[in-house]
């Protein structure tokens, strides 16, 4: 298949056919065999299966082995460019640590196999998957700040819908794809995945953990609460902005992105 042949595209097309399937095998054991503690230990494997598949298709598509893939690269410049997912989780976790009370409904096991474990696999799968080959295309183009943004929102827009399959939700979308767009902002200016990695995980551990969390809703908690949208907005425009700057990669992948 020639869409498979041109670099600039088959990470797309190869991701989002990666995501297809397994989607569908989450939502088919999810729905019909399996619930609570094995389903989210069933889940995890799940996610570190497909997350080593994504690496060994990275390798034969665009020659990036996993130590490659996987390496903290740019730091600084990384960090930088999150700046805007920083500030709102910064905001965020204010906003939680005014309205959260206590716990109610976590067991070890669902401690370990949802909030840790689940979301452990899921940083290093969700952002292996839609932010490497969804973004990896940009280094075979002629560069350019439209082709960049083009590849950001493909990876934010494929990342907001999977998290919706289940249901629509318009406000789910635009939030997730938010995130997603944040992280693929960091990829992009820097080839580094290990931030997103991290951040993805930290960030859903907390999300995850406010299903159990007693909530006291107190009117600065309300209303700091009534402002996490524009937070999100935020998190956008400084990440739009972020995205503008030259991007800080290595001489290698310059050099491979211009053959």
């Amino acid at each position: 298949m020639e869409v498979l042949k041109d670099k600039r595209i088959c990470g797309i097309a190869a991701g989002s056919l990666t995501a297809a399937v397994f989607c569908s095998i989450s939502l088919i054991v999810s729905q019909n065999f399996l619930k609570g503690t094995p389903w989210f230990i069933f889940s995890s494997v799940l996610r570190l299966v497909f997350g080593l598949a994504v690496l060994y298709m990275l390798k034969k598509m665009y020659g990036k082995d996993a130590k490659e893939v996987l390496r903290f690269k740019n730091s600084k410049a990384a960090f930088i460019a999150g700046s805007g997912f920083f500030l709102y989780f910064a905001y965020y976790l204010i906003v939680y640590g005014i309205g959260a009370k206590g716990i109610t409904g976590l067991t070890a096991g669902l401690l370990i196999s949802r909030v840790i474990l689940q979301q452990l696999t899921t940083g290093f799968f969700e952002e292996i998957l839609f932010r490497v080959p969804m973004c990896e295309g940009y280094r075979y183009t002629k560069g350019g700040f439209g082709k960049k943004l083009g590849y950001a929102l493909v990876s934010s827009a494929l990342f907001g819908t999977v998290h919706i399959l289940t249901g629509f939700d318009l406000t789910r979308f635009l939030q997730t794809s938010t995130i997603g767009f944040a992280f693929a902002v960091i990829y992009l200016q820097t080839d580094n995945i290990l931030l997103p990695m991290i951040l993805h995980f930290v960030y859903d551990i907390f999300a995850n953990m406010a299903g159990y969390i007693v909530w006291n809703k107190t009117e600065i908690f309300l209303a700091m609460n009534s402002w996490i949208n524009a937070a999100f907005g935020m998190m956008f425009v400084i990440s739009f902005i972020m995205l503008t700057r030259k991007e800080k990669i290595s001489s290698e992948v310059e050099n491979e992105g211009t053959k």
